[in-house]
């Protein structure tokens, strides 16, 4: 299952406007990119850069953190854009690794509803 269409970071001008106007945080595996959006509604967007290898294995990456994100959508606060950015730690990290990043960041972000557990 894939994230919900409406849920997709895609237009150009938000992926400017998290990286102008946004706060981020990092781990050794993920960068993330937030910036509060229109109450009631997020999306998030995933990217991994050239450095990291070959389209293959860029695009596995991005499936695993697309994955990641899909299980904690249930607590994840609506009202933001989100970006997550493959660093090179990622190369190495299994799902499980890459998950437990996903929801540190979004913890220290605050951007978890209640306590974040799932």
């Amino acid at each position: 299952m894939s994230l919900p269409r409406q849920e997709r970071l895609r237009e150009r001008g938000k992926f400017t406007l998290l990286f102008k106007k946004g706060k981020s945080l990092a781990d050794r595996n993920l960068v993330l990119y937030f910036y509060p959006w229109e109450p009631g509604h997020r999306e998030a967007g995933f990217s991994v850069g050239k450095k990291l290898g070959k389209a293959v294995i860029r695009n596995r990456i991005r499936r695993k953190m697309k994955e990641a994100y899909r299980t904690l959508l249930p607590n994840v606060k609506n009202g933001y854009l989100l970006l997550f950015i493959g660093r090179r730690g990622i190369l190495q990290a299994d799902f499980n690794e890459i998950q437990a990043s996903e929801k540190k960041l979004l913890q220290k972000a605050n951007l978890l509803k209640g306590d974040g557990k799932s």
